[in-house]
């Protein structure tokens, strides 16, 4: 088991695995970029835990702001960052990482190891990446303060992928001891498709942007935001989805079966197929409440980071995706960006040039363009 662990950001997730991870016994090195965001964390004792993975109080190793003291010699390094920082953090890491050191992107999202790893190779790193993803956060969880989180779930499943794909049961053997819920996949491209915030998130928000906007996120953003309008679009979305995998080869669960297997929903609103349903039985995420703004995460991520790769892949393998396409051009008009242009494009992915028939390949060997 990883005695050492970097856990690089200090936000929800990084709180909770931080605090999980150190009470289960791990040494655990807290990174921010910003060590006011620490000091609460160390004036209080650490951070304080309570709900699906237990409670206590987690008084972690170190905290630091120093990304190389962070990394170095760590059994793990393991980044709990938006998608939209993973290649802020890779051109960080590309002069302090070690030559086969693990990095377990948690999550990766969509594309997340390739671009991690396209951005690492670029800014100087020569020695053999390791990296890894889940497809998803292995915690459903907030911050209640800045030194305390609750935990609403523990993912009892989630899809795990390498880049290089070669790489995968050595990582896996390694991220199972602290999170035996990963079920190693084939490539990247398994753990991409089944990115359930890119199908649910851009619609949500998009079709509450005046409820957001006036009361300032006051409502239940699962529970009362996903009405049965909503959750129609977020099928659409995901039956593209599912096209894109097909046409790419890859076997994914509906996002109704995803939602079930990662805790989410019950197994009688899985079986209708229905988004709505799945939200609306969500008993894990009534709780959340609403961004404030459209200035989140949601928009700049679950758009620019999970809907245009997908867009990317559609046009590798001519699939045709008119409700993605319309999110991604509608987020752009609300936030008067280019999502298309600045998101996690095919260049970005080191897949700009790349043919479809080579693809597979090329996710297996990590020879990037």
């Amino acid at each position: 088991m990883p005695t050492s662990v970097a856990v690089l950001g200090a936000g929800n997730g990084g709180l909770a695995a931080a605090a999980d991870l150190t009470l289960r016994g791990v040494e655990v090195r807290l990174y921010s970029r910003r060590m006011q965001s620490l000091e609460p964390i160390r004036s209080a004792g650490g951070i304080r835990i309570d709900g699906a993975a237990g409670s206590g109080l987690a008084e972690v190793a170190t905290l630091t702001d120093d990304l190389g003291a962070a990394v170095a010699g760590a059994d793990l390094v393991m980044l709990v960052v938006p998608a939209t920082a993973l290649a802020g953090y890779a051109a960080g890491l590309a002069g302090v990482l070690g030559d086969g050191q693990p990095v377990f992107l948690n999550p990766g999202g969509t594309g997340g190891a390739l671009a991690f790893t396209t951005e690492l190779r670029r800014s100087g790193f020569r020695g053999e990446p390791c990296v890894c993803e889940g497809s998803t956060l292995t915690y459903a969880c907030r911050r209640q303060d800045p030194t305390s989180v609750t935990i609403s779930n523990v993912a009892p499943a989630v899809p795990f992928a390498a880049f290089p794909g070669k790489g995968g049961e050595e990582l896996h053997a390694v991220v199972a001891q602290l999170y035996p819920a990963v079920a190693l996949r084939g490539s990247v491209l398994d753990t991409g498709l089944v990115n359930i915030n890119a199908v649910e998130h851009p619609a949500q928000v998009l079709l509450n942007t005046g409820w957001i906007e006036h009361t300032r996120g006051d409502f239940y953003f699962y529970r009362e935001g996903t009405t049965e309008s909503v959750g129609r679009v977020i099928d659409e979305v995901d039956r593209e989805r599912l096209a894109i995998a097909e046409a790419l080869g890859v076997t994914v669960p509906t996002f109704a079966e995803i939602f079930h297997q990662a805790g989410y929903t019950t197994a009688e609103a899985a079986a209708t197929g229905s988004a709505h349903a799945c939200l609306q039985a969500s008993e894990a995420n009534w709780w959340f409440r609403a961004p404030s703004t459209m200035d989140h995460r949601y928009v700049h991520e679950d758009v620019g980071f999970g809907l245009v790769p997908w867009a990317g892949w559609a046009r590798l393998v001519g699939v045709s995706t008119p409700t993605i396409d319309a999110l991604v051009t509608i987020a752009s008009a609300t936030a008067g960006r280019d999502y298309a242009q600045e998101g996690l494009t095919m260049e970005r992915m080191g897949l700009a040039g790349v043919d479809a028939a080579e693809l597979d390949d090329l996710l297996q060997s990590g020879g990037m363009r």
